[in-house]
């Protein structure tokens, strides 16, 4: 642990020949920066989750909800279709910087642009989901720097490297509402500054991104971030290649093995999204909360849920040293979300409606409590318990947290020491459609009820769990090494070996 924080070479690494200490030192640097850039762009979703829908109204008081949805669904709409090109584009170049500087310039402008929104006259909500497009575009950068972490970590490094970035990503989700909050004292009214602009409650969240936006562009100046391609020096290394590309044309793609990846990821997205877009109705519908005890006692479970990914993200690497990835992806993962899914199913007679009239459903500032009159399934399907939700939302937070890291980690080690940028970009991009397609839970929930749900979320995730067990043997990469390397190489992967 101590050369993750000092960034000394250790003896064993100095031995491998790869790098010099000094190079060494350079490579950690510049995989911190890229960790900051994972934070910053999952701050800008953070950061405006809480405060969005109330600055909407301060723009235009004639504002639905649907709109909101739009404003939610754009950032990931602009990632789904600028991945691909950035990703080809990192593959022809022999430095990221430049798309990097440029995705992290548009994300500057987009914050500019949220936080001054106020300034313009008319149509001043499509000029937000414009600020919120741009910054969908911008977390392009998530593409391009899985794609780096790939080519600048060694086999050995790379699960902890990737759980690392899942780690600063997952904490710019949880502080960014903490800093709209704290930022909240401010008012609705603000104040002028310079008399150029007006800072408020509403849009300081765009300023704070628009300030770590500009130090970012510090962070990738050459003093601070360089190019690291240290996986193919070590695949050269072990296969006695002359060329880099000679290295991973070598190693032949597992179009099979990367099919189950990509599929596992994009449906761990999805069910986490679905999940997270339903928690609010469920709580009001099926426990009788008002709004204020959603609030609370969901803030209190998310909150939970982000301790616990946060601490999978730092053991992930020591339990994959004692277990196989595969073996921790797919009982871990795949089998967690599996079972998260078939606790959440409904079991009882009594219907929900007569639940909730047996346990005082009441009527709170005029707003009747529990589930509405139109959702006529209330009346013959029983309630989700309260313990049933908590153990789904526990095994749903285990299951993201570990699956999401592994995939990314077995998706990287199939393809090779070969350019990912592309392929990343594939990543992204199923993830991205998940997120886009996960919101529509929410009306299956309202039409359907929750057998519709959950037993469709159980049957999906089931035979995605089945499947990844019955092929888990091909999810190991094949790595390529000479005769005389091949001791070393088993101590650097454990996973097959071709000689």
């Amino acid at each position: 642990m101590v050369k993750w924080i000092t960034l000394k070479q250790s003896d064993k690494d100095r031995s491998l020949g790869l790098e010099t200490g000094a190079e060494y030192r350079q490579r950690w640097v510049s995989i911190r920066v890229v960790y900051f850039i994972g934070f910053l762009m999952f701050l800008a979703f953070g950061i405006v989750a809480t405060g969005i829908w109330p600055y909407l109204r301060s723009l235009d008081p004639s504002v639905s909800k649907v709109f909101l949805g739009y404003a939610f669904a754009v950032p990931p709409l602009g990632q789904l279709i600028f991945s691909p090109f950035f990703g080809w584009w990192t593959n022809k170049l022999t430095s990221i910087r430049i798309p990097l500087v440029l995705l992290v310039i548009i994300f500057t402008i987009a914050n500019v642009l949220y936080a001054v929104i106020e300034e313009f006259e008319d149509n001043r909500k499509y000029i937000l989901l414009i600020a919120r497009g741009l910054v969908g575009i911008a977390t392009s950068a998530v593409t391009i720097c899985r794609a780096y972490i790939s080519s600048a970590t060694r086999l050995s490094e790379r699960t902890k490297t990737i759980s690392l970035m899942s780690l600063a990503q997952c904490l710019g989700l949880m502080v960014g509402p903490i800093m709209q909050s704290l930022f909240s004292g401010i008012g609705e009214d603000g104040f002028q500054v310079f008399g150029l602009f007006r800072v408020t409650m509403y849009n300081v969240a765009g300023w704070i991104c628009v300030f770590l936006g500009l130090f970012n562009l510090v962070l990738l100046l050459p003093a601070f971030f360089k190019d690291s391609p240290i996986a193919v020096k070590e695949a050269m290394k072990s296969q006695g290649a002359t060329n880099a590309k000679e290295t991973w044309k070598s190693i032949e793609l597992q179009y099979f093995s990367i099919t189950i990846m990509v599929t596992a990821f994009s449906v761990l997205m999805l069910v986490y999204v679905a999940f997270q877009t339903l928690l609010s109705p469920i709580a009001l519908d099926q426990f009788n909360w008002t709004n204020e005890e959603s609030l609370f006692y969901l803030g209190i479970l998310m909150t939970a849920g982000a301790l616990i990914s946060c601490i999978l993200f730092l053991m992930l690497d020591p339990l994959c040293k004692r277990f196989s990835e595969t073996n921790v992806l797919v009982y871990g993962a795949m089998l967690a979300l599996f079972v998260s899914q078939l606790v959440m199913i409904p079991v009882g007679s009594e219907p929900i409606t007569a639940f909730l009239e047996n346990n005082g459903n009441s009527t709170g500032n005029g707003t009747a409590l529990g589930c509405p009159p139109t959702q006529e399934w209330c009346a013959s399907i029983p309630p989700i318990g309260k313990v049933q939700f908590t153990i789904s939302y526990t095994l749903l937070c285990i299951s993201f947290s570990i699956g999401t890291t592994l995939s990314q980690a077995v998706f990287s080690k199939l393809l090779g020491p070969r350019p990912q940028g592309t392929w990343m970009a594939l990543l992204t991009c199923a993830g991205s459609a998940a997120r886009i397609l996960g919101p529509g839970a929410v009306t299956v929930y309202v039409l359907s009820g929750t057998y519709w749900t959950f037993g469709g979320g159980s049957v999906l995730t089931g035979l995605v769990f089945v499947w990844m067990w019955v092929y888990r043997n091909r999810l190991q990469p094949v790595v390529v090494v000479k005769p005389s390397t091949a001791e070393e190489m088993k101590v650097l992967n454990p996973s097959k070996l071709v000689q």
